[in-house]
């Protein structure tokens, strides 16, 4: 098939990119922002049109020549990971079984926005690399993913190349966890949780069955926890208690080796950061962070480079007198911030508030709305999210489009804590701040701790 302006979004995800010569993967990159929105991009400029020209007819003459497939090999072994039963999935992994997932599917803008934004938080915190074993998947899939959010709708269906998609499930079927640890995994899912009784049954029903079937054997290296394990199901059904419950240390011994998000034995605070990780894991990934100083890095620890943030507190609160002086801060010691000031634009409020504090810095700069280009800033707040009338759709799209600008989200709650779009957006942001009674508490994957409001 003749790759067109018309048709190239829609075929995108077909091409082989990952064996493309370099200078047509960045070719590539290229197409999938000059065609989007109609071409828009390709029509309104006669030098973008006559590259994307040149670059189509040297596209369409490579695919019509299969021997020139050969130029860049990358038909990826899977034996470049460890395959078999293993305790952790490695994050290529894991983004491409999400994505083979998809094939066939049309699922929601915001499915396919949030698979994105994992594997470019991956990429952002090294978790992936270039040097990753299967980096060029991975990067074939992230302009995929782009192309299809760059078609209109609400909805994007993902629909691989039966060679690639062939590819990607021998590699997602590579590597699996280890029997014991995933029962190890269940366990800690449903460790001090109520009216988790069926779950309990099923799952000592599933221990039994993979010990009598010689899956699980006595010199498995993670019998004895998960025998510990066995025995508080047990008494839990036995005796009829409210939770299943292990002492603490066994229970720590376990979280570290399976790599759950869970911290403590009580349940998570409301409030709480679905993506809160172990020490142990913490100390073993390679963050590029800002290096936050001071009183903010008490308050919520140093940040990764593009961290999110979303800051919530009922109405004259403090919270942004707060983010104010966190963005002065921010501008004196780490890049460039703009202040998007929605609640208050370029009044005397804003003005009284940048002069008490002090918040006067080249690097500094203020909004009444939305600029249409953000890349030259390192830190964007938004005050507030209800008054820019932005949902939770929008904000997981500025993230994708600039992974590298950390967004600080400023939210009004009500006074039973409740607000539009926050209680999801805390499941996808890295740090949440709550300013309370002149008291701001942070926490997040990078730290927590508490400051006191300056007014």
């Amino acid at each position: 098939m003749t790759l067109t302006p018309n048709n190239y979004i829609e075929n995108s995800c077909k091409l082989p990119v990952h064996s493309f010569p370099k200078p047509m993967v960045k070719g590539h990159r290229l197409a999938l922002k000059a065609f989007a929105d109609n071409q828009a991009a390709y029509h309104a400029n006669a030098i973008v049109k006559s590259s994307m020209d040149h670059y189509l007819k040297a596209v369409n003459e490579w695919n019509a020549k299969p021997e020139k497939k050969t130029v860049r090999k990358t038909s990826t072994s899977v034996k470049k990971l460890p395959t078999g039963d293993i305790t952790r999935i490695s994050d290529e992994i894991r983004i491409i079984r999400r994505y083979t997932a998809l094939h066939g599917k049309v699922q929601s803008r915001l499915t396919v926005l949030r698979l994105l934004s994992s594997l470019q938080k991956a990429m952002i915190e090294k978790r992936i690399r270039k040097t990753s074993p299967y980096a060029q998947e991975t990067l074939q899939i992230q302009d995929q993913l782009i192309a299809a959010l760059n078609r209109k709708g609400e909805q994007a269906e993902i629909n691989i190349g039966k060679k690639y998609l062939e590819h990607y499930q021998q590699i997602a079927s590579s590597q699996r966890i280890k029997d014991s640890v995933a029962l190890l995994k269940r366990f800690v899912a449903i460790h001090g949780r109520e009216r988790v009784q069926e779950k309990a049954k099923r799952l000592i029903r599933d221990m039994e069955r993979l010990v009598k079937n010689g899956k699980i054997k006595k010199n498995d290296p993670y019998a004895l926890r998960l025998n510990n394990a066995y025995k508080s199901l047990k008494t839990y059904i036995r005796d009829k208690k409210s939770t299943p419950e292990i002492n603490s240390s066994e229970l720590n011994g376990i979280i570290g080796l399976v790599g759950n998000t869970v911290t403590s034995v009580k349940p998570a605070p409301e409030h709480s950061l679905k993506g809160v990780i172990s020490s142990q894991d913490l100390m073993n990934m390679d963050f590029e962070t800002i290096g936050l100083r001071g009183k903010f890095q008490e308050l919520i620890g140093d940040p990764s480079v593009g961290f999110t943030a979303m800051v919530f507190g009922q109405p004259k609160s403090g919270k942004s007198t707060l983010m104010l002086d966190f963005a002065h801060h921010l501008a004196v010691n780490h890049g460039e911030v703009l202040y998007v000031a929605f609640e208050e634009g370029y009044g005397y409020t804003l003005k009284e508030k940048i002069t008490r504090i002090g918040a006067i810095h080249p690097r500094l700069h203020f909004s009444e709305e939305m600029p249409g280009k953000l890349g030259a800033y390192d830190f964007v707040f938004i005050d507030s999210v209800s008054r820019a009338g932005m949902e939770l759709e929008d904000m997981i799209e500025l993230k994708n489009k600039y992974p590298r600008t950390s967004f600080i989200f400023i939210f009004h709650a009500t006074k039973d804590g409740k607000f539009k779009g926050g209680n999801e957006l805390a499941h996808e942001v890295d740090v949440i701040i709550e300013v309370e009674n002149g008291m701001a508490k942070g926490k997040g994957r990078f730290g927590q701790g508490e400051m006191r409001v300056r007014f």
